[in-house]
């Protein structure tokens, strides 16, 4: 039995419960709060499931290493390849291989381990596919989140700066009629 596939096995399993149980947290928290934006809401609720899938997905994977070794796959397919060692088909050529009925077991539960691995590896790609998707879809919504600030910004700033030309006309106007703000005197204003 091999640990080091056991305990990667482990460490998928529990990857992927704790990370479900985040995800179920973060859920209720969800639902929890009355007072969220409808696409912050939306956006949490899609990013929910996507890591629950992922979740799920790494749990399975853990679950297939694992049963791949506690099964005894492991153990047949050395056996095998330690058969396989000892046959020689360049002894005697020009002789066909007789049909072995152990020899035909053997190839079908190699193909079966070989569809098995395939599956495996299919689920690794779903992960990656599914860890993918959420980054692109964290990244949109932050940058219609950015986009949004932004124009808020730049509408503070038009605003503001509408104000500062206001104040500067006004004191322009002042001071071509004459009068300066807190001048008794009536003295004319210096050339400037």
């Amino acid at each position: 039995m091999n640990v080091v596939g056991l305990i990667l096995a482990l460490l998928l399993v529990a990857l992927g419960a704790g990370t479900a149980h985040r995800q179920s947290l973060a859920r209720r928290r969800l639902r929890e709060e009355r007072f969220l934006p409808s696409d912050e809401r939306a956006y949490l609720r899609g990013q929910v499931i996507r890591r629950t899938l992922v979740a799920v997905v790494l749990a399975a994977i853990g679950g297939m290493i694992g049963w791949y070794y506690l099964s005894g796959m492991d153990d047949r397919m050395n056996e095998i390849a330690d058969r396989r060692k000892g046959i020689n088909p360049a002894d005697e050529p020009g002789r066909p291989a007789d049909p072995n009925p152990a020899d035909q077991a053997d190839k079908d539960f190699a193909k079966y381990v070989g569809v098995y691995w395939i599956g495996v590896l299919g689920l690794v790609f779903v992960v990656a596919c599914l860890a993918v998707f959420d980054f692109w879809a964290t990244r949109r919504y932050w940058m219609a989140q950015y986009k949004l600030i932004k124009a808020d910004h730049e509408t503070k700033l038009q605003r503001d700066l509408a104000v500062y030309r206001q104040a500067k006309d006004n004191d322009r106007l002042g001071r071509l009629r004459g009068k300066k703000p807190g001048d008794d005197a009536g003295e004319p204003p210096p050339a400037g």
